[in-house]
């Protein structure tokens, strides 16, 4: 597979190159953070002049088609939650689980996806511009997220703590079941994320294997496994105490 992405990579720098009116390249995603295998996508972001976009993607389709035939094709809803155009391709014959993830973004765009520790060491095909630019996200623009989020953690956990020992008292497992994971998955991923790793505060679980220290990740995993509702009732009180207990600590620090 690592072969056939490379390959593919190099037709595309070069078609993409040549169009005047793309002036950034680059290549994020697990080759950015070092952990690409057999199993990674292509995961690239292109910069173009504003009213390019769609005829950038036109033409890139006709490429990929004339190439290599596009088996199937996603493009996300616009506008979507990251302010940019996106469109997942599946080749015909390409390798088991590889894909296209394409982000086309526009010259005058923000939110470029380029900040080294939430996106890795972006790999720059080309940039006619200088317009890569991976300084870290600054901690006061994450900041500015995770504090308001504490405070809601703070002052809602009473109600999110009696409604979910309520479902188990009533001996509704499926409800107790997912308010269980609801608050791992919400919010004690949250609160060890900013912890752990506060630029990914919103990464939820993606990742903590190798981010997180190993038993703040295998403290979760244990959690994550329910074997069935007499399990569900010892395991709850430990995660309740945790998120509580997080909760309190880092609003003291964060809050501040």
């Amino acid at each position: 597979m690592l072969e056939y992405k490379k390959l593919l990579s190099e037709k595309l720098k070069k078609f993409w190159e040549s169009d005047e009116k793309v002036y950034t390249a680059w290549e994020g995603g697990s080759f950015a953070t070092g952990f690409d295998d057999d199993y990674s996508d292509l995961d690239i972001a292109l910069i173009c002049d504003d009213d390019h976009v769609e005829g950038l993607f036109e033409k890139t389709e006709k490429f990929l088609e004339d190439t290599y035939g596009i088996k199937e094709k996603l493009r996300m809803p616009e506008p979507s939650w990251h302010g940019h155009s996106q469109t997942f391709y599946l080749l015909k014959d390409s390798p088991q689980f590889f894909y296209i993830d394409l982000l086309i973004e526009k010259l005058s765009a923000g939110n470029r996806f380029m900040e080294s520790n939430r996106h890795g060491n972006s790999v720059v095909w080309f940039d006619k511009k200088g317009l890569m630019d991976g300084t870290p996200m600054p901690d006061e623009d994450f900041k500015k997220k995770i504090v308001p989020k504490l405070e809601y953690f703070k002052k809602s956990f009473f109600i999110t703590k009696i409604e979910l020992e309520k479902q188990v008292l009533r001996g509704r497992d499926v409800d107790a079941l997912d308010g269980y994971y609801k608050l791992i998955l919400g919010r004690l991923a949250f609160l060890l994320n900013v912890k752990n790793r506060p630029a990914k505060h919103d990464f939820g679980l993606l990742y903590s294997y190798r981010d997180w220290p190993r038993e703040y990740h295998e403290f979760v995993q244990k959690l994550l496994y329910v074997k069935d509702f007499k399990d569900l009732k010892i395991k709850l009180p430990i995660v309740i105490n945790k998120v509580e207990e997080l909760t309190n600590s880092l609003y003291e620090e964060w809050g501040n």
